[in-house]
């Protein structure tokens, strides 16, 4: 038996090669649709989240600030201004220890 070849067509390792191909561009595509998009997100937070840090240091936000009060407990302006507190706090004691050295 005589086997026939197919005239004109792709052979089977082009289809396979072709299909991979087109499933690389298809996921690169993907990723870069992906990547812009939460690089466009991540900018509108830290844009948002800086402003309300600046209004937050130049006494913008005028808030009261309420120990019992749970929102005012979890609100970032209130949790910067505590680490600050705090590292300010810290700071002369680091400065006599660093001295002592």
């Amino acid at each position: 038996m005589a086997m026939m070849e197919v005239q004109g067509g792709p052979s089977l390792g082009q289809t396979c090669v072709l299909i991979v191909i087109f499933t690389v561009l298809l996921q690169s595509l993907c990723v870069a649709v992906t990547y812009v998009y939460f690089t466009n997100e991540l900018k509108q937070m830290q844009d948002k989240y800086s402003k309300s840090g600046i209004a937050c240091f130049l006494k913008e936000d005028d808030s009261s600030w309420d120990p019992n009060d749970e929102d005012s407990m979890n609100s970032p302006c209130w949790q910067v201004k505590w680490q600050l507190r705090q590292l300010v706090r810290k700071t002369p004691r680091m400065k006599r220890l660093w001295a002592a050295k």
